[in-house]
């Protein structure tokens, strides 16, 4: 049994990338994700309309996907 705390958002399963060029995607805790890149998912999600992403490169650089 995993550790590991999944981060949702919109009921979507937020991955990141640990090789920082969009390679290694694995599941992120809730503490290693900041409240700003949160936000900036959750608008492309609701707002934007972004079902689902392979490969999401948020404001911070981080590449992310749901």
């Amino acid at each position: 049994m995993s550790n590991e705390i999944e981060i949702t958002i919109c009921g979507k399963q937020i991955q990141y990338d640990n090789s920082g060029v969009g390679h290694n995607f694995r599941n992120i805790d809730r503490e290693d994700i900041g409240a700003d890149i949160v936000m900036e998912i959750e608008c492309e999600i609701l707002d934007g309309g972004v079902d689902a992403i392979d490969d999401y490169i948020a404001s911070n650089g981080q590449h992310y996907r749901w």
